[in-house]
């Protein structure tokens, strides 16, 4: 099962992994844990650039080894995008909500 393979067709294989990794994240009390949420947030996030075939092993690895304040990061800057989406509010108003003004000094 180390064979290369594209990121659709390992969904359904690697499924195992994901729940665990969603039970394991659920009880550290984050909810919104679902084996789809955090394929979304490797192939949205952490796979964004990646476009070549891989070994099952290594997205199985890289599965059990998300961390959960990466997860919820991208899971909070993903409602944030929604609400935005919802109020209104400009791409730059939204950068700057998220990530503050850069000419901004602390």
């Amino acid at each position: 099962m180390n064979q290369h393979t594209s990121y659709e067709e390992a969904f359904p294989v690697i499924g195992p992994a994901l729940i665990s990794k969603a039970q394991e994240l659920r009880l550290y009390g984050y909810d919104t844990a679902t084996p789809e949420n955090i394929w979304r947030y490797l192939t949205q996030k952490k796979w964004k650039r990646e476009t070549e075939s891989f070994r099952l092993h290594k997205v199985v690895q890289e599965i059990l080894q998300v961390k959960a304040g990466d997860y919820m990061n991208f899971m909070t800057n993903e409602e944030y995008k929604q609400t935005a989406g919802r109020t209104g509010l400009e791409d730059e108003e939204l950068n700057l909500l998220l990530h503050g003004n850069p000419n901004d000094e602390h």
